[in-house]
């Protein structure tokens, strides 16, 4: 018996980068509601922020990282929640009025019968529209409004602004605690140089996403995970200064050598603590020493760090 299709949607609109707790709740707040309707479930999401609507057209030209999380990756935790994701260029909409969003957009191509948006929600030419105006412009067209509000955090609402200035500063714990989850970085194994080997702590050096914003400079304990596999260790992000390296790297350094090689593997990491900053040392002997305490003082604080299955990588 074929199943009947269900007459208009739940809606939800914003970029949703990182899908901290402050989405998670708008999210869960439209389950519910689809649930109780029998109504498909729909994001409507900005690959980027309102504030960097043309970067995608920049974006072959000069890359910057602004992104707490690779589009793919946003993806797959967004369909979690909901049935379907309409991606959408920010750029393609910057100009229309408010309620021609509300009708061309939310009524027209999402068949929006309730549309579920944050407190601090902003829409329309240069943001004229707020709650109320969506309410307004909403309940002439048929679409009930529900406002969910902010997720408050050590008394400030929780942001992806914020979130991302904890990450680039290296407080990975303080961002955990707004994300609902590690910080984390997916790439795929590629071939480095072989220096790790060579000093006694081989690495994986991972290709990383040029959009995706990196970490404060420095070495981190983490977990990181592959096909059905996890083991823990320390991620190293930074230019090598003491090879006079000027290129950013993304290597992680597993506390237990695995069994296989890695190359070609995509793996899914996931920042705990940040054991300290990037720097000079005066030779290579001396770096080979100072790993070897930072792997010590990763040992001694992995017994009180939570293991969390990993969220983008399938069978695991």
């Amino acid at each position: 018996m074929m199943k009947k299709r269900k007459e208009g949607a739940v809606v939800t609109v914003g970029t949703f980068d990182g899908v901290h707790l402050g989405h998670q709740a708008i999210l869960k707040r439209l389950c519910a509601i689809a649930s109780e309707k029998q109504l498909e479930r729909v994001v409507y999401a900005f690959t980027f922020p309102p504030r960097q609507g043309t970067f995608r057209q920049a974006l072959k030209e000069q890359p910057k990282p602004c992104l707490l999380l690779p589009e793919s990756a946003k993806l797959k935790l967004l369909k979690r929640y909901v049935d379907r994701v309409e991606q959408a260029d920010f750029v393609e909409v910057k100009n229309l009025k408010a309620e021609r969003f509300v009708r061309e957009i939310l009524l027209e191509q999402l068949t929006a019968r309730v549309v579920v948006v944050g407190d601090s929600f902003r829409f329309g030419r240069a943001r004229e529209g707020d709650v109320s105006l969506l309410r307004r412009v909403g309940k002439d067209q048929g679409i009930f409004v529900v406002e969910v509000p902010s997720v408050v955090v050590d008394q400030a609402p929780v942001s992806s602004t914020w979130i991302r200035e904890l990450v680039a500063s290296g407080e990975v714990g303080e961002a955990r605690a707004l994300l609902g989850r590690p910080p984390l970085f997916v790439g795929e194994v590629v071939e480095g140089d072989g220096l790790g080997r060579r000093l006694g702590y081989p690495t994986a050096n991972l290709a990383f996403d040029p959009v995706v914003l990196h970490p404060a400079r420095g070495v981190y304990l983490v977990h990181a995970f592959w096909l059905r596999k996890r083991e823990p260790g320390l991620l190293y992000f930074g230019v090598r200064p003491t090879l006079k390296g000027s290129a950013m790297r993304c290597e992680v350094h597993l506390l237990s050598l695995p069994d296989e090689n890695l190359y070609g593997k995509t793996m899914e990491v996931h920042l705990l603590h940040k054991l300290r900053g990037d720097r000079s040392f005066p030779s290579l002997e001396t770096l080979r020493e100072q790993m070897g305490l930072d792997v010590a003082r990763a040992r001694s604080l992995l017994p009180a760090m939570k293991v969390q299955a990993p969220f983008l990588l399938e069978n695991s």
